[in-house]
């Protein structure tokens, strides 16, 4: 990939992001959590979420504006601050609980994640239909988790990632998620067509799409407001005949991180591809407002979605 397309993908953080995302933060990080209990891991991620909120740079107001998008443009503001804090420390924890349990195995893993029976059975359904099944992800609650949990308990995902991804602890955590038995893909040619294949022999593809792409359309409705969210997914799902499950993942202070799938959508054909496309995507795009809106404080989003509301 040339230096240029990792730049372009790069602008897009802010320089607080290309910091704590730099190869040095995010290994020192990895490093670290395999070493030290949860009671230190944890108070020490509570101290750097701690600085964040303090020091306030772009990206604490990037998540404010699109939490304000979220709980509605009349929220308290004290009540959006609130969230923001809750987001970082939120974050912090996750990131120490994934390389921990990571550094531990699949087995510790899959005793930490709680997988519903509805997350089987609706997986089952596409099986029972023949049907390839496309999940479309949120970045809620320790979702890099979820997705390990489920490659431990032998599910078989390619797992289509940034076409750009901007390298430095990026790449650390590609090589971790493949060292934990997920296949990820870059999104190319040669992606996109083993996705169709996959898709086609009735196999299972995941990936974000709650993260936006570009700003250059088609924009659809999200929280009552037009964002720039990716398409291929639904597209791939009307191409192949597939179907799409909403997938995404929570704290439970009582049991630990849940992860939870909507019942399966099946694609309708309304008109033109351009009509099914947008007529699809928006009703992808209500299943993850029911996924996020319960849990703001759990969307780890730290790029703007609404790029008209960028602050």
């Amino acid at each position: 990939m040339s230096k240029e397309r990792h730049s372009e993908e790069q602008d897009s953080f802010t320089l607080f992001q290309r910091l704590l995302s730099s190869r040095l933060i995010t290994g020192a990080g990895m490093h670290l959590s395999k070493h030290v209990p949860p009671s230190i891991g944890h108070a020490v991620g509570g101290l750097i979420a701690g600085a964040i909120n303090w020091l306030k740079p772009d990206v604490y107001w990037i998540v404010l504006a699109n939490l304000r998008q979220v709980v509605g443009e009349q929220a308290d503001e004290r009540r959006l601050h609130q969230l923001v804090r809750q987001v970082f420390h939120n974050t912090a924890r996750n990131n120490y609980d994934l390389w921990h349990l990571v550094s531990r195995g699949q087995e510790a893993i899959k005793r930490a994640v709680h997988l519903p029976s509805g997350v089987w059975s609706h997986l089952n359904q596409a099986r029972q239909r023949g049907r390839g099944t496309v999940i479309v992800g949120t970045h809620t609650g320790n979702f890099d988790l979820g997705v390990l949990a489920l490659a431990a308990h032998g599910l078989k995902i390619q797992v289509l990632g940034l076409a750009d991804p901007p390298g430095g602890g990026f790449d650390l955590m590609d090589r971790m998620r493949a060292r934990m038995g997920v296949h990820l893909t870059s999104i190319n040619v040669g992606a996109l067509r083993e996705a169709i294949n996959r898709l086609r022999a009735g196999g299972v593809v995941l990936t974000g799409v709650d993260r936006p792409v570009n700003d250059k359309g088609p924009w659809v409705e999200f929280f009552g407001h037009p964002a720039p969210l990716p398409t291929g997914p639904v597209r791939l799902a009307l191409k192949t005949n597939a179907i799409i499950l909403v997938g995404g993942a929570y704290r439970d202070a009582q049991v630990g991180t849940v992860v939870r799938f909507s019942p399966p959508l099946e694609m309708m054909r309304v008109g033109t591809s351009q009509e099914n496309l947008r007529f699809n995507l928006r009703r992808v795009t209500a299943r993850l407002e029911e996924m996020i809106r319960p849990f703001p404080a759990q969307w780890g989003m730290f790029v703007p979605v609404w790029p008209d509301k960028r602050p």
